[in-house]
């Protein structure tokens, strides 16, 4: 951290230390918060909780979801790390930060999902179609995002605090961090910066060669990351009942990279032809800006008091790359020229994905203790995708943007018939209009209803069977791809989903099993990319050459899987083992992996083991990751086409100590053993084509060309909390 930084951080602390000094301590926040209320769940949900988070020292997305077998995330790099729930990425789910939709693709060959760990409180995951509330597009599920706030960091009778955090990761890099936070009578706040830089890192394979003399094919190229991340967070205390939230986050992303930031140079020993990447690099700045102001009631158990929430937002997603290279003289090693031979890998793009809009939601309770509930809601939300880049290679064509709205209201109700027996019911009605880059304008719209029946035989014992049918409108496409050559069909509908699930869950003092068995079907699925349609009809005279069509596939796609969870738990020692496998399949024929579908994975397994020595403040905790290997053939949606398809398996193990000394409060060591047997491995939803819409069989894809993950990492911590 330089110095102006250390500077303006010992400012803030003393400036807020004065601020919050003198504040009693009759505030209202208890009150508004933590009064218990059971919620009827619609669907199977996962948390991951910031306890989780901090003692696995996460720094990226990839990290936040190592414990869930049912969730993979790939891609390797920092800004390439895409979420896949049951093989389902994460584009085809609602995922909000803070109430901010993040929805849209800005840029295939990089995540979707921007956000510094750290800032997290909880992370809520609703796996298959999602229930009436989720909001609109649900068609695989959700992931909810909540940051912290002042209430979650100040230790109890106090009002201000701060903390410090500086880290350092043997492969490769930095983290340091500072807080500030307070509260007053009737109001709290939180200032968050973290300052993190991975140098780069290295695969399994050459983790420990050339140590201190690295060359470049010791690093994964791709693999830097330089990031910024700010987190401002305040809550106004209108009343015992009333509460304002005014949320600001930032994550910033800066670093060299080739242009597609999820692929790497193929291993110096690959017969087929190789394309260079390290001759084609960019300067990537990604960054993911998130506001919203929520407005909370908190209700009284009666029915004329019902609980709102009111959530007003906008999420700027923003990448910049600029080659640093001449993108018109360059040449490949055949003297064609570069812009010719890779147009797409050679352009500097300014590419927008903009999400802004609100959500309101109100909650009447038709018994006291809101298990039986009668809910309400209606959303609106604007979306815009554009390339400002002024200097593009090749000619534009179209409008370079595309524009949607979404206008959307849904009502759904829980009631308990039997003190066994409960069943919730609901839907919501959405309609889509999209203005897109060929100035041709899509309404489409539809209903998503939803029900489950939760039966509870015996105490311990929960079952439940729901189902979820979810209408998503046709929305603007891929960002990068708004200057090229795709058509896009004038009549697209409405894309499908359903989800039948039926769930078990027993619970007792020591130990509790889960299971869940589903099926899914996605229809008429947009895609972004592949072949033009032999559909005679079709005016393929926009652009140059017709090379390729947006519009929806005729092929259903079907998932079905199972997953198996157990936990046993005594006194400190916790253990807990989970199980998944989800088949996407189209014909009878697992997928390919596709860019903005999905992708297929063989048995997930995951172990954790943690004791805890609360005497002297240590936590100890083992996690294992066995991914078993898969060779099938699969099937390509775009070129319809079957080909083999060899994925290996690997086993990762890491191991976590958290220590806080009892006599010293506040201080906490820690030590993170990332993959600590050194495997080389790639993770399986790790892109298994660069060109997603070519076919396997031509050069470019001969050879997985996916990063390969971290090798050894050895993450070290110190924080003091005052």
């Amino acid at each position: 951290m330089s110095k102006n930084k250390i500077y303006i951080s010992m400012v803030l602390l003393f400036l807020s230390s004065n601020l919050f000094a003198d504040e009693p301590n009759d505030y209202t926040l208890e009150k508004v918060t933590t009064e218990g209320q059971k919620e009827f769940q619609f669907n199977n949900k996962d948390y991951i909780d910031s306890q989780d988070i901090a003692n696995r020292q996460s720094n990226s997305i990839a990290d936040v979801f190592a414990t869930q077998s049912d969730v993979n995330v790939g891609g390797g790099g920092m800004m390439a790390q895409k979420i896949y729930v049951r093989g389902i990425e994460d584009r085809l789910l609602r995922v909000t930060i803070d109430g901010a939709a993040q929805n849209g693709n800005a840029f295939h060959h990089q995540g979707n999902t921007i956000i510094d760990p750290g800032m997290l409180k909880e992370v809520e995951i609703t796996k298959g179609s999602a229930n009436a509330s989720a909001g609109p597009g649900a068609l695989a599920g959700a992931i909810s995002m909540t940051t912290k706030d002042a209430s979650d960091l100040l230790s109890k009778g106090k009002n201000f605090g701060a903390y410090l955090g500086s880290s350092f990761y043997t492969n490769y890099g930095i983290k340091e961090n500072i807080s500030i936070y307070g509260r007053g009578k009737h109001f709290d706040a939180l200032a968050y910066y973290t300052y993190q830089n991975i140098f780069y890192y290295r695969d399994g394979e050459h983790t420990f060669k050339n140590l201190f003399h690295p060359t470049e094919d010791d690093k994964v190229l791709g693999s830097p990351s330089e990031q910024n991340n700010v987190l401002l967070k305040a809550n106004a205390y209108i009343s015992e009942k009333d509460k304002i939230t005014f949320t600001y986050n930032l994550t910033r992303d800066n670093a060299t990279r080739p242009f597609r930031a999820n692929v790497t140079n193929p291993p110096a020993d690959a017969q087929e032809e190789k394309v260079d990447f390290a001759q084609e690099l960019f300067h990537h700045i990604d960054s993911n800006n998130n506001i919203s102001m929520q407005y909370n009631h908190q209700g009284d158990k009666n029915f004329g008091s019902p609980k709102v929430k009111l959530d007003v937002y906008a999420s700027i997603r923003n990448i910049h790359l600029t080659p640093l290279f001449d993108p018109l003289n360059a040449q490949t090693a055949d003297g064609t020229p570069l812009h010719e031979a890779d147009a797409e890998g050679s352009t500097p793009r300014n590419i927008f994905l903009n999400n802004i809009g609100m959500d309101l939601k109100v909650s009447h309770p038709i018994t006291e203790d809101y298990k039986n509930t009668l809910d309400y809601g209606f959303d609106y939300q604007n979306m815009t995708v554009m390339d400002k880049q002024s200097e593009v290679v090749y000619a534009q064509r179209g409008r370079g943007e595309e524009n949607s709205n979404i206008i959307g209201a849904y009502i759904q109700a829980n009631y308990a018939f039997l003190e066994s027996l409960s069943i919730g019911a609901g839907t919501r009605y959405d309609v889509y209009t999209y203005f897109d880059k060929n100035s041709q304008n899509h309404i489409t719209q539809g209903f998503s209803p939803s029900v489950a029946i939760l039966y509870n035989p015996l105490e311990p014992l929960d079952m439940k069977l729901s189902y979820a049918y979810v209408t998503r409108g046709a929305l603007p496409g891929d960002a990068l791809l708004i200057n090229s050559e795709t058509i896009i069909n004038p009549n697209l509908k409405s894309e499908k989903g359903q989800n039948v699930e039926f769930d078990v869950d027993y619970t007792q003092e020591y130990f509790s099993l889960r299971g869940a068995v589903f099926y899914q079907v996605i229809t008429d699925f947009i895609n972004s990319y592949g072949s033009l349609s032999d559909d005679p009809n079709l005016d393929t005279s926009i652009g140059e050459r017709a090379d390729g069509l947006r519009t929806n596939l005729s092929d259903n796609i079907n998932i079905m899987g199972y997953e198996l969870g157990a936990s046993f738990n005594y006194e400190n020692f916790l253990a807990s083992f989970s199980f998944s496998r989800s088949y996407p399949t189209v014909g009878g024929k697992l997928i390919q992996d596709t860019y903005e579908l999905g992708a297929t994975t063989g048995n997930n397994y995951v172990l954790k083991l943690e004791y805890v020595f609360d005497t002297i403040g240590l936590d100890i905790a083992w996690m294992s990751r066995f991914v078993q290997s898969i060779d099938y053939d699969g099937y390509d949606i775009y070129n319809k086409e079957t080909l083999p398809v060899n994925k290996p398996g690997y086993d990762i193990h890491n191991i976590y100590l958290n220590y806080t000394p009892p006599k010293i409060k506040g201080l906490k060591f820690s030590i993170v053993l990332n993959n600590i047997f050194d495997r080389f491995y790639v993770d399986q939803t790790s892109p298994l084509k660069v060109e997603a819409d070519g076919s396997a069989a031509a050069s470019i894809n001969q050879v997985r060309k996916a990063l390969a993950e971290p090798g050894f990492n050895g993450k070290f911590e110190i924080s003091y909390r005052f």
